[in-house]
């Protein structure tokens, strides 16, 4: 099998694993990412072993249909990173908050400053 078709089925397989939707669970949600870090490291190693200079009509052919293909790819990746990064954020407020409500004395206090005018 020649690399370019190797290439778009290993595409295809990550483009099917991604259409999935982000499980809720931590433990499956750290599988299907693991599983998206691997298949990523392999087509990239895939990419690497292709020589354009020797690529036949099919395999030219076969490179257009996976450029299409990894444009869906990439956008459902960003899809993916976005939700992550907006888990991320949200688990940083909550634990901001959960710090503010074990110790509310710690840090400024949002009550106001006293200022005296003859002190300035």
């Amino acid at each position: 099998m020649s690399v370019v078709k190797e290439l778009y089925i290993a595409t295809q397989s990550l483009y099917e694993h991604a259409k999935k939707p982000l499980p809720k669970e931590d433990d499956a949600r750290d599988q299907f990412i693991a599983i998206i870090d691997l298949e990523l490291e392999y087509r990239a190693a895939l990419i690497e072993q292709i020589e354009r200079e020797n690529l036949t009509a099919g395999e030219k052919k076969l490179g257009d249909e996976l450029i299409k293909l990894n444009t869906k790819l990439n956008a459902r990746l960003e899809v993916i990173q976005a939700e992550i990064q907006a888990n991320l954020s949200e688990l940083k407020v909550k634990k901001q908050t959960h710090k503010k409500y074990e110790n509310p004395y710690d840090g400024p206090t949002t009550d106001g400053v006293f200022f005296d005018k003859r002190g300035v």
